[in-house]
């Protein structure tokens, strides 16, 4: 069996998690990269999701938002804007952001159908006025 991997989690500020692990996910703005040992070297950008690995034989979670993964030997360093470890997230707080978040997009949203209305009034508006203009000559 293959060595295992060195996985390393950082942000600007700290280093989140260092350990060893048998594989590794990486959710990748182009989708979710699979790592297991010997795979070939890369560097990739990373989308805000879940980054999943195995520790002592559990499965583990960080929520990772941006940023850059690179494999090199066994070593995968991923380096993101902001990491919260799964077991340290405070799920109420998140419930209540994620409610929050949900309520501010419907507003925005109901704004934004509100002004394509208007925007679509304007220019009937201005079409009816173009078309005035030219039968009146």
């Amino acid at each position: 069996m293959a060595e295992p991997l060195t996985l390393e989690v950082l942000t600007p500020h700290r280093r989140v998690l260092s350990c060893t692990t048998a594989w590794v996910t990486v959710p990748g703005t182009v989708g979710e990269l699979g790592i297991l040992p010997q795979h070939v070297p890369l560097v990739t950008t990373v989308d805000t999701g879940i980054l999943q690995y195995e520790e002592n034989g559990q499965v583990k979670r960080a929520a990772v938002h941006y940023g850059y993964a690179q494999v090199q030997g066994r070593h995968v360093t991923v380096l993101a804007l902001m990491v919260e470890v799964g077991v340290h997230i405070d799920r109420r707080r998140a419930q209540n952001a994620e409610r929050r978040a949900r309520e501010q997009l419907n507003a925005l949203m109901s704004e934004q159908a509100d002004a394509r209305s208007r925007l679509d009034k304007a220019q009937a508006k201005l079409q009816r006025a173009m078309v005035r203009m030219q039968a009146s000559q």
